[in-house]
C-alpha cells in the first residue's frame, strides 16, 4: 500500500506531465482545474467506461480523509 507521500508524488507527476504537455508550467492551480475538467469530459463522453465523475470524486474525498486521518 502506498504512503501518503507516495500518493502526493504521483499526483505531482500527473500535474507536471499535464503542465508540460497541455497546461501552464507556472500555474499549478489552473492545471489542477484543467485536469479535473478534462476527466469530467472523459467521464461524460466515454459512456462505455461507465464512469460517474461526481460519485468517484466523492469516493476519492472519502479515501483522502481516511488516509490523512490514519497518518495522524
Amino acid at each position: 500500500m502506498p504512503t501518503n507521500d507516495e500518493r502526493a508524488e504521483r499526483g505531482r507527476m500527473i500535474l507536471d506531465f499535464y503542465a508540460a504537455k497541455f497546461g501552464d508550467p507556472y500555474d499549478a492551480t489552473a492545471n489542477l482545474t484543467d485536469v479535473l475538467a478534462d476527466l469530467m469530459h472523459t467521464a461524460f463522453r466515454e459512456h462505455d467506461l461507465g464512469l460517474k465523475f461526481h460519485e468517484r470524486l466523492n469516493a476519492a474525498m472519502m479515501h483522502f480523509e481516511e488516509e490523512t486521518v490514519e497518518e495522524g
